[in-house]
């Protein structure tokens, strides 16, 4: 995959960020905040200042405190891991994208970052209704579930015209993404950079395989989930574009979740109020 020629444009653009591998470690230590010590939690956050700041920038911006908090052992303290995570991870998605708008010219990156809130919210209600993994777990990874296609944003925008152009005239997204990046996809430009990054596996699965859930070994229960969020929310999406297509959910994913059409008919229905209300709770500035 790293041989790909769309991975080495990317590589070669000089617009993806560097991130060090011990992003991945903290993210890993998030997942089990159970179990880190956190000494060294904070060792590894002195190496990400622009991530200290965002969270301090948060914690200090939405709350009420008698005094203003100055350090991330402080922040976690008051936060909890699991709204550090969801911070950390917006941050990273949000990171490959320097201002609002990306850099695309066709594509629309402020209307697609509500896609993947949707998905959130939807992955956050699955796993709830279901009660198969953990429903904050979910959310979290439903921001960062299409990082393949903010990558392709920042570094190759013109290719991204270009599926979008072909997506006007009709062209599945997946098809488009085949034909313009010579076979590869969002999802798989993800999961080489999940593994680039050094995330943890269990979102590299997410990322590189919620559009081919029965392919995937591993974490099937997160990725079918995943899937069938994404699903709802590519409904939603298209609905934003002016789109009248629907995308066909997978009644074998559907039937492996225990989950009926008309919950999935619930979360489509209150899908737009939710995003716009999430939405304005997890952007902030950098």
């Amino acid at each position: 995959m790293k041989e790909h020629r769309t991975i080495k444009l990317i590589k070669e653009s000089n617009y993806l960020p560097e991130v060090p591998k011990s992003f991945g470690e903290i993210l890993n230590m998030l997942l089990e905040p159970y179990n880190f010590h956190m000494d060294e939690f904070v060792e590894k956050f002195s190496k990400h200042p622009e991530l200290a700041k965002v969270i301090l920038q948060v914690i200090n911006y939405n709350s009420r405190l008698e005094r203003e908090i100055d350090n991330i052992r402080d922040a976690v303290v008051y936060l909890g891991a699991k709204n550090v995570k969801i911070i950390a991870i917006s941050f990273i998605t949000r990171l490959l994208l320097p201002d609002r708008k990306g850099r695309a010219k066709i594509f629309d990156n402020t209307t697609y970052w509500k896609h993947s809130i949707g998905g959130s919210i939807a992955g956050f209600m699955i796993a709830d209704k279901t009660g198969l993994c953990n429903k904050e777990k979910m959310f979290t990874y439903g921001l960062i579930h299409d990082i393949g296609v903010t990558v392709l944003d920042i570094c190759l925008p013109e290719q991204l015209d270009k599926i979008r152009s072909l997506q006007n005239k009709g062209v599945h997204q997946i098809a488009a993404e085949k034909i313009v990046l010579g076979g590869i996809t969002h999802a798989e430009i993800g999961l080489w950079l999940c593994k680039e990054w050094g995330l943890p596996d269990e979102i590299a699965a997410i990322v590189g395989y919620h559009h081919t859930p029965l392919l995937t070994s591993e974490y099937t229960t997160e990725v079918y989930i995943m899937y069938l969020a994404d699903a709802i929310s590519t409904n939603y999406y298209r609905n934003l574009m002016g789109d009248e297509k629907t995308f066909n959910y997978s009644e074998k994913i559907m039937e492996s979740l225990g989950i009926a059409k008309s919950f999935v008919d619930d979360i489509i229905r209150i899908l737009p109020v939710e995003v716009e209300k999430v939405k304005r709770k997890i952007e902030f500035n950098f």
